[in-house]
């Protein structure tokens, strides 16, 4: 899973790829603000993993471009 979070606007943007039992892949994001238990996911299937891949590293790009910074475990932003 890969997450980012933006601490100017307190917001989250989170992304998996997953593999379905008869090998499809899909993209899986989550976004909403930190701190609350609203937010909204979407699910968008592919048909090859080298397709979710290049779409995480869309994802990335768009969310690294509107100040949103990764999320690791030596974040304080990781929920």
């Amino acid at each position: 899973m890969h997450r980012w979070v933006n601490p100017e606007t307190a917001r989250y943007y989170q992304a998996d790829l997953v593999e379905d039992l008869l090998g499809g892949w899909s993209v899986v994001t989550a976004w909403g603000g930190l701190g609350s238990k609203l937010g909204r996911m979407r699910t968008a299937w592919v048909e090859t993993r080298e397709q979710a891949e290049r779409r995480l590293e869309e994802i990335e790009k768009r969310r690294r471009a509107r100040g949103y910074l990764p999320a690791d475990v030596h974040n304080k932003w990781v929920m």
